[in-house]
Protein backbone atom coordinates (compact mmCIF):
# COMPACT_ATOMS: atom_id res chain seq x y z
CA UNK A 1 0.00 0.00 0.00
CA UNK A 2 1.58 3.44 -0.85
CA UNK A 3 2.05 5.64 1.60
CA UNK A 4 0.21 9.01 1.85
CA UNK A 5 2.96 11.19 -0.06
CA UNK A 6 3.13 9.11 -2.56
CA UNK A 7 -0.79 8.60 -2.90
CA UNK A 8 -0.89 12.78 -3.00
CA UNK A 9 2.18 12.82 -5.52
CA UNK A 10 -0.43 10.26 -7.62
CA UNK A 11 -3.56 12.40 -6.74
CA UNK A 12 -1.69 15.47 -8.17
CA UNK A 13 -0.58 13.86 -11.34
CA UNK A 14 -4.01 12.88 -12.35
CA UNK A 15 -4.91 16.32 -11.91
CA UNK A 16 -2.93 17.76 -14.18
CA UNK A 17 -3.19 15.03 -16.30
CA UNK A 18 -6.67 16.05 -16.35
CA UNK A 19 -6.02 19.81 -17.28
CA UNK A 20 -6.50 20.76 -14.04
CA UNK A 21 -3.00 22.27 -13.89
CA UNK A 22 -4.43 25.82 -13.65
CA UNK A 23 -5.19 25.27 -9.58
CA UNK A 24 -3.36 25.93 -6.71
CA UNK A 25 -1.17 24.07 -4.72
CA UNK A 26 -3.95 25.24 -1.45
CA UNK A 27 -6.79 24.03 -3.83
CA UNK A 28 -5.57 20.78 -4.62
CA UNK A 29 -4.79 20.30 -1.09
CA UNK A 30 -8.27 21.25 -0.59
CA UNK A 31 -9.25 18.35 -2.75
CA UNK A 32 -7.29 15.82 -1.27
CA UNK A 33 -8.61 17.05 2.27
CA UNK A 34 -12.06 16.09 1.20
CA UNK A 35 -11.61 13.47 -0.59
CA UNK A 36 -9.17 11.92 2.30
CA UNK A 37 -10.54 13.44 5.85
CA UNK A 38 -8.30 13.01 8.66
CA UNK A 39 -10.57 11.35 11.34
CA UNK A 40 -8.59 13.56 14.28
CA UNK A 41 -10.47 16.59 12.10
CA UNK A 42 -13.98 14.92 11.44
CA UNK A 43 -14.28 14.62 15.48
CA UNK A 44 -13.10 18.20 15.94
CA UNK A 45 -15.67 19.63 13.33
CA UNK A 46 -18.30 17.17 15.33
CA UNK A 47 -17.68 19.18 18.44
CA UNK A 48 -17.39 22.33 17.14
CA UNK A 49 -20.91 21.50 15.37
CA UNK A 50 -22.17 20.38 18.78
CA UNK A 51 -21.31 23.19 20.52
CA UNK A 52 -22.36 25.83 17.78
CA UNK A 53 -25.94 23.76 18.55
CA UNK A 54 -26.00 24.24 22.07
CA UNK A 55 -25.04 28.01 21.89
CA UNK A 56 -27.85 28.26 19.71
CA UNK A 57 -30.37 26.37 21.60
CA UNK A 58 -29.52 29.14 24.38
CA UNK A 59 -26.55 27.35 26.19
CA UNK A 60 -23.76 30.17 26.80
CA UNK A 61 -21.18 27.47 28.75
CA UNK A 62 -19.01 28.59 31.88
CA UNK A 63 -17.65 31.78 32.35
CA UNK A 64 -13.85 31.64 32.06
CA UNK A 65 -13.07 33.17 35.37
CA UNK A 66 -14.66 29.79 36.56
CA UNK A 67 -13.44 27.26 34.34
CA UNK A 68 -10.07 28.54 34.80
CA UNK A 69 -10.20 27.91 39.08
CA UNK A 70 -11.82 24.92 38.91
CA UNK A 71 -8.79 24.01 35.56
CA UNK A 72 -5.94 25.04 37.84
CA UNK A 73 -7.40 23.20 41.35
CA UNK A 74 -7.33 20.57 39.11
CA UNK A 75 -4.47 20.23 37.69
CA UNK A 76 -2.41 21.67 41.03
CA UNK A 77 -1.67 25.17 39.53
CA UNK A 78 -1.17 28.23 41.48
Amino acid sequence: MPNELTSFHTFIGERIARGEDSLSPEDVLDLWRDQHPDPAMEDATEAIREALDDFAAGDRGRPIAEFDREFRQRHGLS
